[in-house]
């Protein structure tokens, strides 16, 4: 390249000092270079690394939605009833048990006060946040249709540093627990009434026997004294009362055992209704049976289902008291079962004695021995029933259990 005129010429100074400017240009690029492609190496480094924690944090959250789900469930499918609050009293969570029993959706709950959802049954979970104690507990009854009774637990729910954060309420229907304890208890004194009974009868019926016999001779021998022989007969009835009383203990003391047969409740019934209708001539009550076609045969022990029957005819007839009234002995089908009431139009049992007159002895009939019911109870159980007692002052009384339908092949 030509120079153009009057252009100095570059020196050998100007020329060293643009050849050290372009190796340091060139230096200065090299590390630039080495600087991106070291940057670059570390932009990698980095995704694959935000690339394996973003891995692990969807893990931890799948995780995470698995054990909630999990818990959900859980919550969800227990038969306890779950309620949550914050400090303030306001409902977080509830479970599908509190859902049912309180009559609100977990949407509309959640936000509420608990007083409002849980009253009049809030006092528990209120002391607890009130601070009077961090655990709570209480046994209650709710009344409805089908009164239930609850063993209720409440205490305060705290975070990891040990602080409230808000309290639980925790509801657990003993209803059935109640009545298995109910039962046992009463069949343990049935089992110990039952040994008491066996040598108790088996030694006073020695003597019984004896007393009657004589009674008996007495009676024959002073025929001609009617004020004698009045008290000679009293005697004999007076054993002869015993010694039925006797036979009904020994009944309680002897193992029983099941002919299951296929037997006409009909037929039955009304068998029963004719006995009570010949010893009672006088009464007025009106003895109905109505038993349908197809809740008409029943698998049972022919001979106890009749003393079912005529024990429950019998009670109903004298809770009419002498009056007029109706007792009606009825069934229904009810699925692959009958079930059979016998009902009356007497002046019913009071509450307070209902469970009582279950218990052996227990009577306020002049001349009852209060084993009627107790033999009932004892014979639908080895059939595997219950005897139901549906009762109020002032509409009578229902005494209701259920039988399995026989089949055609039960002879």
């Amino acid at each position: 390249m030509k120079l153009a005129e009057g252009q100095p010429k570059a020196g050998p100074e100007e020329i060293r000092a643009l050849e050290e400017a372009f190796e340091h240009f060139s230096r200065q690029t090299a590390q630039l270079e080495q600087a991106y492609q070291e940057l670059k190496e570390r932009a990698d480094q980095v995704n694959l690394e935000l690339e394996a924690a973003n891995r692990k944090l969807q893990q931890k959250v799948r995780e995470l939605d698995e054990a909630y789900n999990f818990q959900h469930s859980i919550l969800e499918s227990i038969p306890t009833a779950v309620v949550v609050t914050d400090l303030e009293g306001r409902v977080r969570t509830l479970n599908a048990a509190a859902a049912r029993m309180w009559e609100a959706r977990p949407e509309e709950a959640t936000g509420r006060h608990f007083a409002d959802l849980m009253a009049p049954h809030h006092r528990l979970l209120e002391r607890v946040l009130r601070g009077g104690s961090a655990q709570e507990s209480e046994r209650r009854e709710l009344h409805g249709p089908e009164p239930r009774i609850f063993s209720s637990t409440a205490c305060l729910v705290e975070n990891s540093a040990g602080e409230p954060i808000g309290a639980v309420q925790l509801d657990r229907d003993i209803t059935r627990l109640c009545s298995l304890q109910t039962e046992l208890y009463r069949q343990g004194k049935l089992a110990d009434l039952g040994k008491m009974a066996a040598g108790l009868a088996h030694e006073i019926r020695k003597p019984l026997n004896g007393i009657k016999g004589f009674a008996s001779i007495l009676q024959r021998t002073i025929e001609q004294d009617e004020k004698h022989e009045r008290y000679v007969a009293n005697i004999v009835g007076a054993a002869e009362r015993l010694n039925g009383l006797l036979s009904r203990l020994l009944d309680f003391a002897r193992p029983d055992t099941l002919r299951l047969l296929r037997c006409d409740l009909r037929a039955e019934a009304e068998q029963v209704a004719e006995f009570v209708r010949a010893e009672r001539p006088d009464s007025p009550a009106r003895l109905e049976i109505r038993v349908p076609e197809d809740a008409r045969w029943v698998s049972a022990d022919p001979d106890k289902l009749k003393q079912v029957l005529l024990n429950l005819v019998q009670n109903a007839v004298e809770a009419l008291d002498g009056q007029q009234g109706q007792v009606t002995v009825a069934s229904a089908a009810a699925g692959q079962a009958v079930r059979v009431q016998v009902r009356d139009t007497g002046h019913g049992v009071p509450p307070e004695k209902v469970e009582a007159i279950m218990e052996p002895f227990y009577t306020d009939k002049q001349n009852g021995t209060g084993l009627g019911l107790c033999i009932v109870h004892r014979i639908l159980q080895l059939h595997g029933a219950q005897l139901e007692v549906d009762t109020a002052p002032g509409r009578g009384t229902v005494m209701a259990f259920t039988l399995p339908t026989a089949t055609t092949e039960e002879r």
